[in-house]
């Protein structure tokens, strides 16, 4: 929409991609007040955010990671890294490193804690839009690869062998739920495919475990 990063730009375009309201708004309404932020534009969902970006060419997308739509976290994050006018800032309230470092690793310009202020995410867009990266929360220090129980219930399906369909009949949900679960875990995992997951869980030990664990 403006000038390409690297030039000199009078105003940051900035594209917000955010699901809760009241973040979304207060986001909206504290960064356009930054003198060198131009809001160009905000979503509450994937499809269309990816719409928006497409059309406005912002240069800093500040994507929420868990975003309603038909992609899921991992795919959602290299659709919008793959658009070369604009760079990605995510906004998120995961804090696990080996997760961030997996997301920091699909091409992401930075990873922003949604505990920041203001002030904090107009300087990230800044500095981003400078060139620099990665930025990344200060209080990032410490975290951990533990999996919730439900994370592993869905490990030990897929190291049985069980496809989408029948992991979402056991779990009284639907298969695009299932999908994005095991795209949070191959984030979360640094893995690529369906394949190198249902390998990871069966080295792991997930097919020789019980429903009771």
């Amino acid at each position: 929409m403006g000038e390409k990063l690297g030039t000199e730009i009078s105003k940051i375009d900035v594209l917000i991609l955010e699901d809760h309201q009241v973040t979304l708004d207060g986001l909206r309404l504290g960064l356009s007040q930054e003198p060198d932020i131009n809001i160009v534009g905000a979503a509450a969902n994937s499809d269309e955010g990816l719409k928006l970006a497409k059309e406005l060419s912002p240069h800093i997308i500040l994507l929420d990671l868990h975003l309603p739509g038909q992609l899921g976290p991992k795919t959602m994050v290299k659709e919008f890294c793959e658009l070369s006018s604009s760079r990605v800032l995510i906004f998120s309230g995961e804090s696990r490193l080996a997760f961030i470092q997996a997301v920091l690793a699909l091409g992401v310009y930075g990873y922003l804690l949604k505990s920041e202020g203001l002030a904090r995410i107009a300087d990230a867009i800044g500095q981003v839009a400078a060139g620099k990266r990665p930025i990344l929360s200060a209080s990032l220090t410490s975290g951990d690869t533990k999996l919730t129980k439900s994370e592993q219930e869905v490990l030990k399906m897929l190291a049985r062998g069980m496809k989408y369909q029948d992991m979402a009949e056991e779990r009284l949900t639907s298969p695009a739920t299932v999908r994005k679960q095991c795209e949070l875990l191959l984030l979360k995992l640094g893995l690529k495919t369906r394949e190198e997951l249902i390998a990871w869980a069966v080295q792991n030990g997930y097919a020789n475990l019980d429903s009771a664990t």
